[in-house]
């Protein structure tokens, strides 16, 4: 009988269980969520932020926020719903945040798209992706990628490839040296002496890949640099006297286009220039001597501060391309800024001198040294250093370039491709402690080249007499195209040359300035008088009133002398 009694009274007895469905809910709502500011949280405004981002909010905290029951609704149910930032959908460290139900990416500066997906493409940030030039399109649409003189762009919008066969800015690094031998050979010094017995090479070439030169004991002449390979600088040239003294360097920009200092040519001197030569007392395989047939002064250059320290020098008849003929590519403005950034390396090659007041090297060298930041450049000297200016080198002295490199190219390679940006200007003394060397901003002047280059091209085309290639023992003209008073750019303007005019037969000064001018109109080889002629004119001007050496504070090349 109690054993019926105990089943009647379980079976009557409601179950103590509820359903899992109902019993999740149950133990849902009664959760508790750790709330970042428990404490003083009623005394601040509501804030969805705050509220229900940092933390875990509640359908009533939501509806102080938004003060609107349809607002709290829409947000509520997308809230409870979903939480995409649990598992971070945001690429390259992008930060997720939700807003209104969605997420949003907050992307770093160089990325952007839902997800931080998209690089940026800005020219200030890796050259755009560009291998050449490039350029900002507006509105922050992108960048536009262009290529030198000589490439074509591909089809990636990015990438340029050769369209001629020797194209700018390219070593042909397939020369080397065969054999080396050294014999003794006897001929003139720079000095002009007598002679003395030196070192020299033999040498044949064959393709194949480089190999730097063994053998000898040359004290080198770029101060810690290194002997240059044939086909190593391709642009570089020496420009010479009609005597064959080769003074100041400088680089090949196109096929009748060289780039040089504009000190260098205050003289007056300057002939014509070698291109492809390693052995400036020899001449070398494929050398080609071209003559001179215009130098360019830049219209605002400064004898004194050596501001603006740039000359163009157009050639009487086209460099053949080649191995040891390339010309070096000019940068556009944004891609020289980006070269000359602060510890990038540059290349500079000259046969400039060991030290400080010693004879020049006679075999081409090169050295690598290190763009200089303005302000480090400036602390380290007295001198004036203009925004047209930069320096490059090491303070401990063990590298620099010296007299007798003036004028020659500072390049810097930039995804195989060589792009001018300096050129040799002055320095105190050669690779002194403390000091740097000084060259020429080649981007604050890319104007300037290109529309001097375009209008002198145009003006010969235009003359029929001077639209012409002289060779062998024709001279060509030589001028300085250079104000000497109002510093201005005489080339192509009304403004009457001020350094024309002297009357060879009566020996009288016909200028009519008070500007002291020399000037040569004489045909040296057949000694007569060439005014009235056809026969090209030979016309050396030099600024008398400037004419002051500047040695230990400036870098100057005189004719006839070499540190």
């Amino acid at each position: 009988g109690q054993a019926v009694l105990l089943v009647l009274s379980v079976l009557c007895v409601p179950s103590v269980f509820l359903e899992p469905p109902v019993a999740g809910q149950i133990l849902r709502s009664s959760s508790r969520w750790r709330r970042a500011n428990s404490g003083l949280e009623e005394m601040f405004p509501g804030d969805l932020e705050r509220e229900c981002y940092e933390e875990r909010c509640s359908q009533e905290e939501a509806a102080e926020i938004f003060h609107s029951q349809e607002k709290t609704l829409e947000f509520w149910f997308r809230y409870i719903s979903l939480n995409p930032c649990e598992t971070n959908p945001c690429l390259n460290r992008g930060i997720c945040t939700m807003d209104r139900g969605d997420f949003t990416c907050l992307c770093l500066p160089k990325y952007r798209g839902k997800t931080c997906e998209s690089e940026v493409l800005e020219c200030v940030y890796k050259n755009g992706g560009c291998q050449q030039y490039c350029r900002d399109l507006p509105g922050g649409a992108g960048v536009q990628c262009d290529c030198a003189d000589g490439y074509k762009l591909e089809a990636d919008g990015r990438s340029c490839s050769a369209a001629v066969a020797f194209p700018c800015g390219v070593q042909q690094e397939e020369w080397r040296f065969r054999r080396f031998e050294w014999v003794n050979v006897t001929m003139e010094t720079d000095y002009n002496s007598t002679g003395m017995t030196e070192l020299t090479a033999n040498t044949s070439w064959e393709r194949g890949p480089p190999q730097d030169l063994g053998g000898g004991s040359w004290e080198p002449r770029i101060v810690g640099g290194h002997l240059e390979r044939r086909g190593g600088s391709p642009w570089q040239v020496l420009v010479r006297r009609s005597d064959g003294f080769g003074f100041c360097g400088g680089a090949l920009v196109s096929d009748r286009w060289v780039i040089s200092a504009a000190h260098c040519f205050q003289e007056g001197a300057a002939d014509h220039v070698t291109i492809g030569d390693l052995d400036k007392k020899r001449p070398d395989e494929d050398e080609q001597l071209i003559k001179i047939q215009k130098i360019i002064l830049h219209p605002h250059f400064h004898s004194f501060t050596f501001d603006s320290d740039i000359a163009l020098l157009f050639l009487a008849r086209p460099a053949l391309r080649g191995p040891t003929a390339t010309p070096v590519c000019l940068p556009d403005t944004h891609l020289s800024s980006y070269l000359l950034r602060d510890q990038n390396y540059g290349v500079v090659t000259g046969w400039g001198s060991t030290h400080y007041l010693r004879r020049s090297s006679r075999f081409l060298r090169r050295v690598s040294v290190p763009v200089v930041s303005h302000s480090d450049c400036t602390s380290s000297t007295e001198q004036v250093i203009t925004d047209n200016m930069f320096c490059a080198g090491f303070l401990d002295g063990t590298k620099d370039s010296c007299s007798g490199d003036s004028g020659g190219p500072f390049v810097v390679n930039y995804r195989e491709t060589w792009f001018l940006t300096g050129v040799v200007s002055w320095g105190e003394k050669c690779a002194a402690k403390g000091k740097y060397g000084v060259y020429t901003r080649l981007g604050n002047f890319l104007t300037w080249i290109r529309d001097t280059m375009t209008h002198e091209e145009q003006l010969e085309a235009q003359d029929p007499m001077n639209n012409q290639h002289l060779s062998g023992t024709e001279r060509p003209v030589l001028t300085v195209t250079q104000d000497p008073v109002n510093n201005q750019d005489l080339s192509g303007t009304e403004r009457p040359a001020l350094m024309v005019t002297q009357d060879p037969v009566n020996n009288q000064d016909l200028s009519g300035t008070d500007s002291p001018v020399q000037t040569v109109t004489q045909d040296p080889i057949n000694n007569q008088d060439l005014m009235g002629t056809e026969t090209p004119v030979l016309m050396v001007t030099q600024d008398l009133m400037k004419n002051r050496d500047v040695t230990g504070t400036r870098r100057l090349d005189l004719v006839g002398t070499e540190s």
